[in-house]
């Protein structure tokens, strides 16, 4: 008997572990633009998917807590829901599964926000590739946001390295470039 409680007081304690653990993340939702969508067939016919009359989604929302994906465009498929029968993170990573109308779904969004999702058919694969940005995300400022090409002094220095006689080159802004400003 002493056996039996210890082991549900563990599992009690594992279970709420995960619990707490999931629910640091669980609430996250996602807003997704496509950038890009190839289909492979099994002959190696490569091309756009085939959507039918219906157009190509361009936006959606994921939600971890719903595990659901809603297209948000365009407008003629806006309201459209995928629903997943697995979410799981994983470093940072966030791995979404299903099946849907006879397809195996599967999404990835990692840290950095890079968006990957594969539709697989019956002799067929879509790859969408994209962008994903947390919901709320936007509201705060950039944290390296890069120096304006009008913010940046202008230099009337020639590089070390120049083949021009400093003598003969040309006194406007636009034509003195210093070895700073040519990585940008």
């Amino acid at each position: 008997m002493n056996q039996a409680i210890k082991m549900v007081m563990v599992l009690s304690a594992f279970a709420a572990n995960l619990t707490l653990c999931g629910g640091a993340w669980a609430d996250q939702t996602w807003l997704c633009s496509v950038g890009s969508a190839v289909a492979v067939d099994e002959d190696g016919t490569v091309g756009p998917p085939d959507l039918g009359d219906r157009e190509r989604p361009t936006f959606f929302r994921v939600d971890t807590a719903k595990k659901k994906l809603t297209l948000l465009a365009p407008a003629s498929r806006r309201g459209e829901v995928t629903t997943f029968d697995t979410v799981h993170e994983l470093d940072g990573v966030h791995i979404f599964s299903g099946v849907e109308h006879g397809r195996g779904l599967s999404l990835i969004i990692n840290a950095e926000g890079r968006m990957s999702l594969s539709v697989v058919g019956d002799g067929v694969v879509w790859s969408v590739f994209g962008h994903a940005l947390r919901e709320g995300e936007s509201d705060a400022p950039a944290q390296d946001e890069p120096v304006a090409e009008s913010e940046v002094e202008p230099s009337d220095t020639l590089n070390d390295d120049s083949q021009e006689d400093p003598a003969t080159a040309p006194k406007s802004e636009s034509a003195a470039v210093t070895k700073d400003d040519s990585k940008q």
